[in-house]
């Protein structure tokens, strides 16, 4: 099984906003059709439909931050249907190989709710760690891109 990220396009577009998250985690991330919305508003963001083979499972976003100049994975969602199946981390992964090649990507920031405890374990996992800063009730991880390649 092949993870790829593929940019929006009309017909992923439709497709990003069938796919879900359990209702207990509705919570945790925004939903697809607010997140596209933002990246429609905003040219800082860059949607993704995450692929699995040519099954789609779910959808992730990053955004050069307009208010504190850094990179940001702003989404990272896997349909219900699919979690616990490897995809989120493999998903991750490939979008931290994608900002490497970012230019002035050193490093790339996330916030997490601090009840999603399974999120905070997959980010530490694949080298994320905690800043210490909470943002809007959030708990904000950085993860440096020295390593990627």
């Amino acid at each position: 099984m092949t993870i790829t990220l593929r940019p929006l396009n009309d017909a992923e577009r439709a497709t990003m906003l069938e796919l879900q998250v359990a209702p207990a985690q509705q919570n945790f991330v925004a939903s697809n059709e607010d997140s596209i919305e933002e990246a429609d508003a905003g040219h800082h963001c860059a949607p993704f439909a995450i692929y699995a083979d040519d099954l789609p499972v779910g959808f992730t976003m990053y955004a050069l931050d307009p208010d504190d100049g850094n990179y940001w994975i702003y989404r990272l969602m896997i349909d219900q249907r699919y979690q616990r199946l490897g995809y989120g981390r493999k998903a991750l992964l490939e979008m931290l190989k994608l900002m490497s090649k970012l230019p002035s990507c050193g490093h790339v920031t996330l916030s997490v709710v601090p009840e999603n405890e399974m999120a905070m374990a997959l980010y530490r996992e694949v080298g994320f760690r905690a800043t210490g800063e909470v943002i809007g009730g959030e708990v904000v991880f950085r993860h440096d891109l020295s390593a990627i390649g």
